[in-house]
């Protein structure tokens, strides 16, 4: 028991690092001539491929029917793609810690949604509430490494998620999420390649397509299947609480990989929109922790 909940640990632990590559990927393709539409082209098609072959090689893709079919991938058409679309967008004129840090008061966003609706808060979660704003003004307490404009961006995009991921919980209740991931960047991947061919984008350089690729290898498909094996074997509460290790890898990564430096105030303010994300999500554990499929 003791072992399989290590495991599972160390699972959803490497789900967390594969999610704080995004904008690590994005950054570097950026560097080899890519564009955020062209990126993500690369990375929805690599993905999509990825887990339709997952899905043939198990055998478990049956049974959906076409209105859930047409849902799944409305929700890459009209909501993911939306959201990376406005996330990688963002990344180009904001540094990738900052990036991740304040993408990640999703779970807040979440639980005010949620009390508007007239579900109940704790007092653990209206204490994440504050923490996360708090975090968010010591993000950007007139400090550097990114512009107003990126930060309207990624808040747009974190935005766009949370509703995203409450049409989420309610469309993709009971199907496999590979099944239901792999639908949504299907819609994702098709948007983006009729992007390229509406603004004639130019093929980037092999570089941009191996950081694509990177994206769709490390930041969806082993996201996805490290984590749902890790939390079958430790839980909701706890998958959703070890994933908070993400901004921790996203500035580690970006502070070796791009010499990426944050102010002691910023560092600390990603500790503190954690924390908060920790605190926000004892309104429902589950749903803002199993969400998370792309």
């Amino acid at each position: 028991m003791r072992s399989d909940l290590t495991l599972g640990g160390l699972l959803v632990a490497l789900s967390a690092l594969g999610y704080a590559t995004n904008p690590i990927f994005a950054k570097i393709g950026y560097m080899y001539g890519a564009t955020p539409i062209t990126l993500m082209a690369i990375r929805f098609v690599v993905a999509s491929l990825g887990l339709w072959l997952a899905i043939l090689w198990r055998g478990n893709g049956g049974g959906l029917s076409v209105r859930q079919r047409l849902q799944l991938v409305g929700m890459g058409v009209f909501g993911f793609a939306v959201v990376s679309l406005l996330y990688f967008t963002a990344v180009q004129s904001i540094n990738a810690s900052l990036a991740t840090g304040l993408f990640y008061t999703y779970p807040a966003l979440v639980a005010v949604v949620g009390f508007v609706r007239g579900e109940g808060i704790s007092k653990w979660g209206w204490m994440g509430l504050m923490l996360t704003a708090a975090g968010t003004w010591m993000l950007l307490g007139r400090l550097g490494g990114f512009t107003w404009q990126g930060v309207v961006l990624i808040l747009s995009s974190c935005s766009l998620y949370t509703a995203y991921i409450l049409v989420g919980e309610r469309w993709t209740r009971d199907i496999p999420p590979e099944v239901a991931t792999a639908h949504v960047t299907s819609g994702s991947a098709a948007v983006f390649l009729v992007l390229s061919f509406l603004t004639h984008q130019s093929a980037p350089s092999p570089g941009a397509y191996l950081a694509g690729t990177g994206l769709a290898a490390c930041s969806t498909v082993l996201a996805l299947i490290t984590f749902f094996a890790g939390m079958a074997r430790v839980g909701p509460t706890r998958a959703s609480i070890i994933s908070t290790l993400e901004p921790g890898f996203t500035v580690l990564m970006a502070a070796v990989l791009l010499g990426e430096r944050l102010a002691l105030l910023q560092t600390l303010g990603i500790v503190v929109v954690v924390t908060g994300a920790v605190l926000a999500q004892q309104r429902d554990q589950a749903t803002v922790g199993t969400v998370r499929q792309v």
